[in-house]
């Protein structure tokens, strides 16, 4: 009798196969995801005003018009005192509305000419990509197990999801400084002085791409001469590396302004006119409101019930944590363990169900790995050099960002954007404490609480997207409503139409216009001045936008009248057309 051999199921251990493929083909299953994102995105609108003027000056130098963007309206404004972009580089050569990072500008423009916008956002996510391979990287010298779920941890599961389609430079200054972190890892543990003199360059390239890289590689640099000193036989490596990254931060970032200067010739600025980026707190409470909104904070302005979801899944996630590292091996303590859990998913889900376009501002709150993680860290979790490298490293790079930032964070962020650089140096972190304590839990315990933290990474995951889908489309509403105000302003047929804004985001959020308008940018009580100008130019009829942070302080002389209004797609925002008279 012949005997049939069983056949066997290809779909059978297929997760586990997946799970066990090759690093590199972790990386290039994440960038299918994130690209097949880019659409859901949209990447025809900004979320922040910051990159209106990055795409500005990249779309000026594609089309070889170079660094200076001329004036929209110079008739009415000769001094260029309400010159449109706000934080612009303004000098004699002219006015550069993104000098201050010349190198991104550049990679920009080239990835405009490549592909126009969608090839400038495919290029953060790959930013993305890379920061989060080259973390798993360094997972890889904390335990064997780390780098896959390093990469997947990074990639989905922390803020660099939501940097990874703006055009600001955080994912791909993440990546950099996530290689040279690893270059100064590899370095100091294979006592390698020569690789510690690479960091150096990789260093001056995350200067050249974002401005806290400063920070970071000063922070690198502190953390790796603390070890030479501590580690006599990895001495001579660890101060190549402190030497390095220090010299580099300082070099490129010196370097950096004088091509500013150089871009845009003598008398550098940033011009007088920044209505809506004042700073008027004192240090301390400047830092303290800082770390709460960058930190802390669930919401810009969501409902009292989507904050206290959010805020029960941070205090849950939290709490288990603390649990965990105090008391092991107690039953009790293991119910605990086990309620928190299933607390923290069920808000995280709640939260995404009530407010799915919701924007989380604090990184604690955004990335729940991270949170947990900095919570369980302690001597154990940090014992090795490559651990305490990181942990050094991520430490005062934070310290500093919070020492330095804008009493008002990023403005516009998602998880504390300007710590981005840090996460692919936390999340291995922060991972290899779970592993670690997780270890001393039971299986049912370890198994609840990795499945509450994965399922609160994928709802802020998921809100992420949304958020950013959402606010995209709101900004495009909003951009279009101001492209009618102006062209309900126009007397004459053909004629560009002349939009006054009183918030410095507004112009810098209309780049896809930009050209076809020409804008004025006052602080509300200097609105008759430059009404005045327009008056002076032969222009009898302007469109004005303004919201509620300026409203109560707009100023205009008499004969000028409200002949339109524009209804607008959001509530606190005033579309006006106004006559000037003769």
């Amino acid at each position: 009798m012949k005997v049939v051999a069983p056949t066997r199921d290809p779909w059978q251990g297929l997760p586990r196969r997946l799970w066990d493929a090759p690093l590199w083909a972790h990386g290039v299953m994440l960038a299918i995801v994130l690209v097949a994102l880019i659409p859901v995105v949209g990447p025809q609108a900004s979320f922040s005003a910051d990159e209106g003027a990055a795409i500005v000056q990249a779309r000026s130098l594609a089309h070889g018009e170079g660094w200076t963007v001329a004036h929209p309206f110079p008739e009415a404004d000769p001094t260029s005192r309400y010159y449109p972009l706000a934080l612009s580089e303004h000098g004699s050569n002219g006015t550069a509305p993104f000098a201050k990072h010349p190198l991104y500008a550049l990679v920009l423009a080239g990835a405009f000419v490549f592909g126009g916008m969608a090839a400038m956002v495919a290029l953060s996510v790959m930013g993305t990509v890379a920061a989060a391979t080259l973390g798993a990287a360094l997972g890889r010298h904390l335990h064997p197990s780390l780098p896959r779920p390093t990469l997947w941890v990074l990639g989905l599961g922390s803020p660099l999801l939501f940097d990874g389609y703006l055009l600001i430079a955080h994912s791909i200054g993440a990546a950099a400084a996530a290689g040279a972190a690893l270059l100064a890892v590899r370095a100091i543990e294979n006592r390698r002085w020569t690789l510690g003199l690479a960091v150096g360059p990789v260093v001056a390239v995350a200067v050249l791409l974002r401005s806290e890289a400063a920070l970071f590689g000063l922070a690198l640099a502190v953390t790796a001469a603390a070890v030479g000193l501590v580690k006599a036989d990895h001495r001579w490596p660890a101060l190549g590396v402190a030497v390095a990254a220090a010299g580099a931060a300082v070099v490129a970032r010196v370097g950096e302004q004088a091509w500013a200067r150089h871009i845009v010739g003598a008398g550098t600025g940033t011009g007088p006119a920044q209505p809506g980026y004042e700073d008027p707190l004192g240090l301390v409470e400047g830092r303290l409101q800082a770390f709460s909104l960058t930190w802390l904070d669930p919401s810009y302005s969501g409902s009292s019930l989507l904050e206290a979801l959010l805020l029960l899944m941070a205090v849950s996630v939290g709490a288990a944590a603390v649990i965990v590292r105090r008391r092991q091996g107690d039953s009790r303590s293991a119910q605990a363990v086990r309620a928190a859990a299933v607390v923290a998913a069920a808000a995280s889900v709640a939260a995404l169900v009530v407010s799915p376009r919701n924007v989380v501002p604090g990184l604690l709150v955004a990335f729940p790995v991270g949170l947990a993680g900095l919570l369980l860290l302690d001597r154990r979790t940090v014992a090795s050099l490559p651990a305490r490298a990181l942990a050094g490293t991520f430490a005062l790079f934070s310290l500093a960002v919070l020492a330095t930032q804008y009493s008002r964070g990023g403005t516009a962020e998602w998880g504390g954007r300007y710590f981005a650089l840090g996460l692919p140096l936390l999340a291995p972190l922060a991972l290899d404490a779970l592993r670690q304590h997780g270890a001393r839990l039971d299986r049912e315990t370890a198994r609840r609480a990795g499945g509450a933290l994965a399922v609160c990474s994928l709802a802020l995951a998921v809100m992420a997207v949304s958020a950013l889908r959402g606010s995209h489309q709101r900004t495009d509403e909003l951009v279009a409503a101001f492209a009618a105000t102006g062209r309900a302003s126009v007397a004459v047929a053909g004629e560009k139409p002349v939009l006054v804004a009183t918030m410095g985001a507004v112009p810098r959020l209309s780049w896809s216009t930009f050209d076809d308008q020409r804008w004025l940018l006052a602080p509300p009580e200097e609105l008759d001045d430059v009404l005045d100008g327009v008056r002076a130019a032969g222009v009898y009829r302007v469109a004005l936008v303004t919201n509620n942070l300026g409203r109560d302080r707009l100023a205009w002389g008499e004969g000028v009248a409200v002949t339109a209004t524009v209804a607008s797609p959001r509530a606190p925002w005033d579309l006006l057309v106004l006559d000037l008279g003769p």
